[in-house]
């Protein structure tokens, strides 16, 4: 019909997750929308999340050894975070859990909202007692690697398995990390369907009991939104018992952590005693991914014309502005030091950027030293300065300089 209007995101849709306006503004006034901003967010740290599974291969490269690192150090972390029984009570409330939805039938309401809150797009198919199934079509976190996509299954069985009986064990059947249209988690309590026990924690993948129970969704009905930005779904996001978030919650829950690689890093700690190695090959993985970034002439005009850069502009403000498009984007506070021709200068909050993950500084570090190589040319580079400055804060400068040994 004439006149008909294709359904928009309304204007205060996103609300309350930046200071001012819905929306994160380049240093050349050009606005990204919050929804844009947000996806930019979610896939900008699975990138991340996809170099340290990088640096996690060259330093385990046996993968059993390395996936069943990951699900068993990651499962013993987030179970100990849902030990807490006051913790537990809170999101029972604030999931509005009824009386008759017990053990980890709660866990599986706390993960279709995580999953709604990371992008990661698609339907509930099954709540029952004694069986779970949730159908993702999108994840951003789908270039990382088949070895998290194992550990994510069971890491989200750990977040279940305080919450009591009747227990169940988490399966991924399908895997859109691993070429699969959707992502499944079928979840089982093993006394109603008998299946022969895992023999290593990250055999993950099935196979299940209930495979003839499965729903599957063609790609033509797929999502390609969560609920908060679907109309249909009011903006928001809703799960079954009528517990609600909005689009500014589910930002700011999504951005909260480095995840992928709040999961690689504490494997990479653990499993590797020598930090001298690890801060090694991080750097040169990093540093490699950062110059690949823009080696390609056309991704150096499609940043430019996605910050609105002047055509002027080639130098450290290029870089810089990308920079403050990242931090705006995650949440994390700056303050804009020096910004012209010859030099930026950013005052970085160092708590707020690392989220307790102190890697993260030294990859990307190495990483924007990398893209200032091929964003801008071989002349700039990009280091952090320590001397007259206080502790919490990660001061960046992007400059010329010359160095025999980069």
């Amino acid at each position: 019909m004439d006149d008909k209007v294709d359904a928009r995101i309304p204007g205060d849709v996103g609300k309350g997750a930046f200071p001012d306006y819905p929306a994160v503004c380049t240093p050349w006034n050009r606005l990204i929308s919050f929804h844009e901003a947000y996806q930019y967010a979610l896939r900008h740290t699975a990138s991340v999340a996809a170099v340290f599974m990088q640096v996690l291969r060259i330093v385990v490269p046996d993968y059993d050894t390395r996936a069943s690192a990951l699900c068993d150090i990651n499962y013993e972390f987030y179970q100990s975070i849902f030990r807490s029984a006051a913790l537990r009570n809170v999101l029972k409330d604030r999931y509005c859990a009824h009386p008759f939805v017990n053990g980890y039938m709660i866990g599986a309401l706390l993960g279709d909202q995580g999953d709604e809150s990371l992008h990661m797009a698609g339907r509930v198919n099954d709540f029952g007692t004694y069986r779970f199934e949730k159908e993702l079509d999108t994840c951003p976190w789908d270039i990382v690697g088949s070895e998290y996509c194992r550990c994510t299954t069971y890491f989200f069985e750990a977040c279940s398995a305080e919450f009591g009986q009747p227990t169940m064990e988490f399966h991924m059947p399908e895997a859109r990390g691993c070429g699969d249209l959707h992502c499944r988690i079928v979840a089982e309590n093993r006394e109603k369907y008998p299946m022969p026990p895992k023999t290593a924690s990250h055999e993950t993948f099935g196979p299940v009991a209930t495979a003839d129970q499965i729903k599957y969704t063609p790609e033509e009905k797929m999502y390609k939104e969560p609920q908060h930005f679907r109309p249909e779904c009011g903006f928001k996001y809703r799960n079954g018992f009528c517990g609600e978030f909005s689009a500014a919650e589910q930002h700011i829950q999504g951005v909260s952590k480095p995840l992928g690689s709040s999961n690689v890093i504490p494997v990479l700690e653990q499993l590797e005693p020598d930090r001298a190695k690890i801060e090694n090959v991080t750097k040169c993985v990093f540093e490699a991914a950062g110059k690949m970034a823009f080696a390609e002439f056309a991704a150096i005009k499609g940043i430019r014309d996605w910050l609105g850069v002047p055509a002027p502009v080639n130098d450290g403000r290029v870089l810089g502005g990308l920079i403050e498009v990242v931090l705006q984007s995650i949440l994390c506070e700056y303050t804009v030091v020096a910004f012209n021709e010859d030099a930026v200068v950013l005052d970085v909050n160092l708590h707020s950027f690392e989220r307790g993950y102190p890697l993260m500084t030294f990859a990307y570090l190495a990483m924007w030293n990398g893209m200032a190589k091929t964003l801008i040319s071989a002349q700039w580079f990009l280091w952090r300065e320590t001397q007259d400055v206080d502790p919490g804060i990660l001061r960046i400068r992007i400059a010329k300089k010359i160095d025999k040994y980069c």
